[in-house]
């Protein structure tokens, strides 16, 4: 009788409920922490992201989640420094291009415009493709960071509604945290599920999508491809 009792226990909905709040919690924790160094911050991302998609099942939360910062680190951390880069560059771009003063040279005021609108347009683009990087990494690990990237254009164009949504996930972790210099204690709720919770539902989102996915050697769909294109050259 005591058995069944535990069993129900562990069973219920309140239980889940509350082990998927004390999963998401210790994610969110440690993706804060390892973010500090700015530079480990995708990684971080990557194996949260592998962590809630692969390891929510299982009893301790830790040991897989730092399994997975390992083995997702290298590739995970050079693809990061890249976008952070990139970021950088078009932010001092847009800021570059909007402080310019052109007096009346309405001419250049014009250039101006055009490229701040470019500089935006391309962010946005980047961050679309950015938002699946993560799930190819976990889903096609043996593809090269170049072949996960052109995999990525395709599906955030191919499934865009999808990645549209995904977007506005990973908004609210920004938003957010934004929100925490106006309204102090939202600050508590952004350390406890702000960043651990979009990602659980962007795996969630995006679990049939990669399901079908997985089926697919993309390794060799890329280098059949890139063959053809030498081959014309």
């Amino acid at each position: 009788m005591k058995l069944d009792n535990i069993d129900n226990k562990y069973s219920s909905k309140t239980y889940k409920f509350f082990d998927l709040l004390y999963k998401l919690l210790v994610v969110n924790l440690l993706v804060i922490i390892l973010s500090l160094s700015i530079v480990t911050m995708f990684p971080a991302i990557v194996a949260a992201t592998a962590t809630l998609k692969n390891n929510l099942t299982e009893t301790a939360i830790f040991k897989p989640y730092f399994k997975n910062f390992k083995t997702y680190f290298l590739k995970s951390f050079l693809m990061g420094i890249c976008f952070l880069l990139a970021f950088a560059a078009g932010i001092y771009g847009y800021l570059f291009w909007i402080y310019q003063d052109f007096g009346d040279n309405k001419i250049m005021e014009i250039f101006a415009q055009i490229g701040i609108v470019v500089i935006v347009i391309c962010l946005i683009i980047f961050t679309f493709i950015i938002l699946h990087i993560p799930l190819l990494l976990i889903t096609f690990n043996r593809l090269t960071n170049m072949q996960i990237f052109k995999t990525s254009i395709y599906i955030s164009v191919r499934y865009f509604l999808t990645t549209l949504i995904m977007l506005v996930a990973a908004s609210i972790v920004i938003g957010v945290l934004i929100s925490c210099l106006f309204v102090p204690w939202i600050l508590g709720i952004w350390m406890i599920i702000g960043i651990s919770l979009p990602l659980y539902l962007i795996v969630k989102i995006t679990t049939p999508i990669y399901y079908r996915f997985a089926k697919i050697d993309f390794k060799k769909i890329n280098e059949k491809i890139e063959e053809e294109i030498r081959n014309d050259k």
